[in-house]
């Protein structure tokens, strides 16, 4: 055995261990003893004092403004967990911190940053566009609309610029940074003056909605031709130097999400080491950084590194995720589910910080919203063009005065599909992707049943609609999993019901799962599906009531702060307004699930169900973004 070896096999001291990783992540030269830990709340002085929270009263000896101020209760429980695990686990919170301070460098550069924002403005245009479809060539733009675009355009080059040349500007303030980079850079300066131009909304015509469509697309177009221009991949040790150097002889940590899924046997795999390349990829119509981190078991493991600028909707999805997860030890428990090996296939979510995520990866993962630009881009087609087309042809038709019902959206939806639209889109590129006959079958086996599963979960929990670029399709296993899904909830606090179809059964699903294929494992996943979670020894209500509280609790703060303008974090909620919401969310929910349960003369309302989501009077009615030809 080597001397590196013997080394790696010797036990390190915990104050030796923490002295390394120190070194490693602050690049300060090692000191033969550890830190003491800072001191506790209670005797933080007045210059080190906590600032004053909203209802929090002051320290009576404290003789006013001068003296230390009192931290809530909340903060003294925190602080005395951190000092806690700072004293038994040293090594391990260090390292834990090491790895969070390192992420920094996979956050979005300001370019990035402004293309997910401009996506998500379009995508709130669009949903305007579709809510005012009776007039959309004279609908004006929303007020809190142009408050976003005008931020939009006051932040414009503010951000972190992580591709050198540009590094002496991260110690100056946003304004400061933004006017350097202007006078260094002219074509910055120049694409700063255009984006400024072209978003004054004092000019004519400016408030137009679909004009400020127009714009976006410009914008966002020109966006991703500068993000497609640069490298693929950077290497790890260039920027982040402790994840590099990171081995199971620097801490014992587990793989991101691993204590999330329920084990028999106590074993977890941990962290081997981080893979030395990070690649730059398009996901959730953002740039993304894939960090691959080997496991101690020899696996490898992809992880998005996910910038999100909405915490209150990320922990939103977070809930969703953990009622899947709990729904699938029910499933496991039942013979009807388990013969079919129907479960429900959902990523590890990680919370990094308030703004930044880690989500499991599959290399063969593919989106609808992918697959469907792909054809597009092979037809010499823009990826919005049905988009516009269905824009076109109701203004159109309301031109010539005809009013808006469910014939003229049908022969809209007719043209569309037949200029460019087809139903074997998804049925061609399974049959190019899967060569051979055994591949194809099993691949549609394993997309009906994952189908099947997620229409249910759709329909019985009142989630929002699955969007193409929110279904991802593994193509090394024809499982199918589903991100950014949320309850829907109206403005009374119910869980919204009012929707055309009550899942995803667009004429190119239809197409590839086949007709049997929809009246055979479809229909039939379903109903096992709902006979399983019907069952009282799995108490699904308790699931619903738990997860459903902190949902409501959330959604009624949220609402009190946006009519009385109140601080974060200041209002309170009733609790027996709480109770009542939850109450009926849960009774809507187990009604729906019980009526899928029950049969009636050997019938199910399942097949009614399966008749209302390809209905395509009910598919013409749907919003042209959630591409309901595809």
């Amino acid at each position: 055995m080597d001397t590196r070896s013997a080394e790696a096999l010797t036990p390190t001291p915990p104050q030796a261990s923490q002295a390394k990783i120190s070194t490693a992540v602050k690049g300060n030269p090692p000191s033969p003893a550890v830190q003491p830990p800072p001191p506790p709340l209670a005797s933080v002085s007045s210059s080190q004092s906590l600032p004053q929270l909203p209802g929090t009263p002051q320290d009576p000896g404290s003789g006013g403004e001068g003296g230390p101020i009192r931290a809530p209760a909340s903060l003294w429980r925190c602080s005395r967990i951190m000092h806690l695990l700072r004293d038994l686990h040293p090594t391990l919170l260090s390292a834990l911190e090491g790895i969070v301070d390192q992420m920094i460098w996979f956050r979005e550069s300001w370019y990035e940053e402004l293309l997910r924002q401009l996506n998500e403005g379009l995508s709130l245009c669009q949903t305007i566009a579709f809510e005012n479809r009776e007039d959309f060539l004279n609908t004006q733009v929303p007020s809190e609309m142009i408050q976003y675009v005008t931020r939009l355009v006051n932040t414009f080059g503010v951000g972190q610029e992580q591709q050198g040349g540009l590094g002496t500007l991260s110690g100056l303030p946003a304004h400061e940074a933004v006017s350097k980079r202007a006078s260094q850079d002219p074509a910055f300066q120049r694409l700063k003056t255009q984006f400024t131009t072209d978003f004054d909304f004092s000019n004519p015509g400016a408030k137009r909605l679909h004009n400020l469509i127009t714009k976006l697309k410009k914008w966002i177009k020109i966006l991703e031709l500068k993000t497609k221009s640069l490298p693929k991949s950077f290497l790890l040790e260039e920027r982040c130097r402790f994840l590099s150097n990171f081995s199971l002889a620097t801490a014992e940590v587990e793989i991101p999400g691993e204590y999330l899924v329920p084990r028999q046997m106590p074993y977890y795999v941990k962290i081997a080491r981080f893979m030395p390349r990070v690649e730059l990829i398009q996901r959730h119509n953002s740039a993304v950084r894939r960090l691959c981190i080997q496991g101690d078991n020899g696996k490898i493991y992809p992880y998005l590194v996910l910038n999100d600028a909405h915490m209150v909707k990320c922990r939103r999805e977070e809930r969703v995720l953990q009622l899947i997860s709990m729904m699938n030890l029910c499933l496991e428990k039942d013979k009807e589910t388990s013969r079919r090996h129907l479960l429900f296939t959902i990523p590890r979510v990680v919370a990094v910080s308030p703004q930044m995520r880690l989500i499991e990866d599959n290399t063969s993962d593919v989106s609808l919203g992918e697959i469907f630009k792909q054809y597009l881009l092979q037809s010499g087609l823009d990826s919005d063009h049905h988009i516009l087309q269905y824009y076109e042809k109701l203004s159109q038709a309301q031109a010539r005065g005809e009013p808006l019902c469910v014939q003229v959206l049908q022969n809209i939806f007719t043209q569309i599909q037949s200029s460019g639209a087809p139903p074997t889109i998804l049925k061609d590129w399974s049959e190019r992707t899967f060569l051979t006959v055994t591949d194809l079958w099993t691949f549609r086996k394993q997309l009906t049943n994952h189908l099947s599963l997620c229409g249910l979960l759709e329909f019985i929990l009142h989630l929002t609609r699955l969007d193409p670029d929110m279904c991802h399709i593994m193509r090394n296993s024809g499982t199918m999993t589903y991100c950014f899904y949320t309850f829907e909830i109206n403005k009374q606090g119910e869980l919204d019901a009012n929707r055309p179809v009550p899942f995803r059964l667009t004429p190119c699903l239809q197409t590839l799962i086949s007709p049997l294929g929809i009246s055979g494992p479809l229909q039939m996943t379903m109903i096992a599906t709902a006979r399983c979670l019907v069952q009282p020894k799995f108490s699904l209500q308790s699931m619903l009531q738990a997860i459903l509280r902190d949902e409501f609790i959330a959604w009624k703060k949220k609402q009190e702060e946006e009519e009385n303008n109140a601080t974060v974090g200041t209002v309170e909620v009733d609790n027996e307004e709480v109770i009542r919401l939850v109450t009926s969310a849960v009774i809507a929910i187990t009604t729906r699930l019980q009526n899928l349960a029950e049969f009636e003369d050997a019938e199910s309302k399942v097949t009614l169900l399966i008749s209302a989501a390809s209905n395509v009077e009910n598919l013409c009615r749907m919003d042209p973004a959630w591409n309901p030809w595809l």
